[in-house]
């Protein structure tokens, strides 16, 4: 079976574009459409990449997809339209809300793919620090995000972080299936990244909707030891991969002790 590689495309948070590639063994054998929106409560350049799978043996990883029509529009019938500024990349300027439900529809080859996404509402960190455990008989630092998670409502998260300027990484994924209306630490770390005193550091916190944060488990989960692990959820149906996600964000910022 052949594997392909699948380039999640420019994902764009509070407007710092980053590149995030995840390798994923995917079941598919043929090039796929892969469509990923974004739409933040920030008022900057929301983004929705467009490519194909490439396999692994392909010298250039992102194979764009250009001529496509990209279309937001929220629950009250505005239409944001997007515009192509890189190949594969479309982009429109605009603050979405929380609360808001958004629909992406995107026109491309003859067909129309659609997905949507409600933007949740902010939880935002009441503090952040700097925290150390033993690993393995070595320290490892790591940073602490706490706040507190509303009552009765189910909530996801995403964290993502760059250390001293480097491109934003996604860290974890996680809900409040076990801390619902509690008082959480959140430890965001990564056991390939060592943290060191003095590293400056960007956290971003987004609140997102369960299908968003189902797609990202999945990666999150994915054993690249499985042969044939199972693709992750899309939000497009069996037409394309990706996801589109409306989400509130924060971003915060910290020097490791």
């Amino acid at each position: 079976m052949s594997c392909y590689r699948y380039f999640m495309g420019l994902l764009v948070v509070f407007g710092t574009a980053c590149e995030d590639v995840i390798d994923v063994d995917l079941k598919d054998v043929t090039p796929q459409l892969v469509i990923i929106g974004e739409v933040s409560n920030r008022l900057e350049d929301q983004y929705v990449t467009i490519s194909r799978t490439v396999a692994f043996s392909a010298a250039d990883p992102f194979d764009a997809v250009s001529d496509a029509e990209v279309t937001v529009f929220d629950d009250r019938g505005k239409a944001f339209e997007f515009v192509e500024n890189t190949p594969g990349r479309y982009q429109s300027r605009f603050r979405g809300e929380v609360g808001r439900r958004y629909q992406l529809q995107v026109r491309v080859d003859g067909q129309t793919f659609e997905a949507v996404s409600s933007m949740p509402e902010s939880v935002l960190a009441d503090s952040i620090g700097t925290g150390i455990r033993n690993v393995f008989n070595e320290e490892q630092k790591f940073i602490s995000v706490k706040y507190q998670d509303p009552i009765g409502v189910s909530n996801y998260y995403r964290y993502l972080w760059s250390i001293n300027g480097a491109p934003p990484k996604m860290v974890r994924v996680s809900n409040d299936k076990f801390t619902d209306g509690k008082y959480v630490s959140e430890d965001v770390t990564d056991f390939e990244t060592e943290l060191d005193t003095g590293d400056s550091v960007s956290i971003w916190m987004q609140c997102i909707d369960k299908a968003t944060f189902d797609f990202w488990n999945a990666v999150q989960a994915n054993n690249p030891g499985n042969a044939a692990p199972a693709n992750p959820p899309s939000a497009f149906g069996n037409g394309a991969l990706g996801y589109f996600s409306a989400q509130a964000v924060a971003e915060y910022f910290i020097t490791v002790q």
